[in-house]
């Protein structure tokens, strides 16, 4: 049986699926923006709900980011 069939991944399963290196997962978990983990019996997992959470914060964080980077750059109204 593989962690797949448990809808869940390994890190590097989950690293492979975003496109991530290592050392990003390891800087990510450093500053608590990593998918919450499960741990099992030491392993670490991540359920795919965990990722689909992930994926949407980072998503709405990056909207929320480009509207506000897009607002700031717009010319001033000159009547």
């Amino acid at each position: 049986m593989t962690s797949q069939t448990l809808d869940v991944l390994t890190v590097s399963e989950f690293c492979e699926a975003v496109g991530i290196s290592r050392s990003t997962w390891h800087k990510l978990k450093r500053q608590g923006k990593a998918p919450a983990i499960v741990n099992i019996g030491g392993i670490q997992r991540i359920r795919r709900e965990a990722i689909e959470a992930w994926l949407s914060e980072n998503e709405a964080r990056a909207t929320a980011d480009a509207a506000h980077n897009s607002a700031e750059r717009a010319e001033p109204l000159c009547v």
